[in-house]
């Protein structure tokens, strides 16, 4: 039976003679409880709760001074059934009418906002996204099995290294492992679906050989201006059957990046990363390269270059040669 509005007027009406037309407790009942005027609280409203069952909630947080004077304010809005169940963070002293507009539009989306920066591994990404999610190293890392997605372009490869789509991404707080998986996945795709090989037919390679190109790029460029240069390097070797010789790789290989190499790690026969020993591509990409290396990898620069090393150690650029004598001196 519903109560009159009359009668719910009424109640209302003693509830503000006797003192308590705000909402919130008298000092001393909100110490109490811990929080004081002006400080938000987090609240559950479960699903299934009535509209006593929010009420009393209310109270009991300090969010609302009366129970009964909320519950009978509501009615009198004909709101019971508009409260939505979820989470909210709600300001003690807020007034009624306020409380009830928060609660009928519902919990805030919580959402997580994370960079993957250009050049991370997926060990990195793994790192990041554990850092700053609930969402564990080895729930992520269980997820890293390319059989897990239906996408073309992960056909046959072992590893989802260079497919982790480097960005800033926002995401639900509930997401799991996989979802974020999926999202970076699916940016890929949207990034690269349009990129033709054909540029690329003499070297027959394979669109996964562009990302592991692409990937190194990632990994030896520090200038924008430098990442078509360093392609054709990658390029004019393998043309020639030469061996790559490029650090990073190496690095990836030991995960060993920030010390010197040592010649014992330049030297190492287990490493099958170790482009100083093998020629060739190495077995996957060795990062998750930006969109602008994947176009380097795609439209290297027509130079004859078959060296570069680091000439400027401030600014991180190189300096290009064919000459082998040419690129000793450059180190001197």
């Amino acid at each position: 039976m519903k109560i009159s509005k009359i009668l719910i007027v009424s109640v209302l009406l003693i509830t503000l003679f006797a003192g308590m037309s705000s909402c919130s407790k008298s000092p001393k009942s909100l110490e109490e409880l811990g929080v004081k005027v002006g400080d938000f609280v987090k609240i559950n409203i479960p699903e299934g709760a009535t509209l006593s069952n929010v009420a009393d909630i209310l109270e009991q947080k300090g969010i609302v001074d009366s129970s009964l004077a909320f519950r009978l304010y509501v009615q009198m809005e004909g709101k019971e059934k508009n409260i939505i169940p979820g989470e909210y963070e709600i300001v003690v002293g807020s007034t009624y009418e306020s409380v009830l507009k928060t609660l009928m539009e519902g919990p805030p989306v919580l959402t997580y906002k994370i960079m993957i920066p250009e050049g991370f591994t997926m060990k990195q990404v793994s790192q990041r996204i554990s850092e700053n999610t609930k969402i564990s190293k080895a729930q992520f890392d269980y997820y890293l099995n390319p059989g897990l997605y239906d996408y073309e372009f992960l056909g046959g490869v072992s590893s989802l290294e260079g497919f982790l789509f480097p960005k800033t991404y926002e995401i639900l707080r509930d997401a799991t492992a996989k979802d974020f998986i999926i999202m970076m996945l699916d940016q890929f795709k949207d990034e690269t679906s349009s990129l033709e090989l054909a540029s690329l037919d003499p070297f027959n390679l394979s669109f996964y050989d562009v990302i592991k190109v692409a990937s190194l790029i990632e990994r030896e460029a520090y200038v924008d201006e430098e990442r078509e240069l360093i392609s054709a390097v990658i390029y004019n070797r393998l043309k020639k059957d030469m061996l790559l010789q490029i650090d990073a790789s190496v690095r990836y290989g030991i995960d060993k990046w920030d010390d010197d190499l040592t010649k014992s790690d330049l030297q190492s026969t287990d490493n099958l990363y170790n482009s100083y020993v093998y020629k060739g591509l190495p077995p996957t990409p060795i990062c998750n390269p930006g969109l602008k290396s994947i176009l380097a990898a795609l439209d290297p620069a027509d130079v004859d270059y078959l060296y570069y090393v680091i000439t400027d150690p401030v600014n991180h650029t190189h300096s290009f040669t064919n000459s082998e004598q040419e690129f000793y001196d450059f180190q001197k």
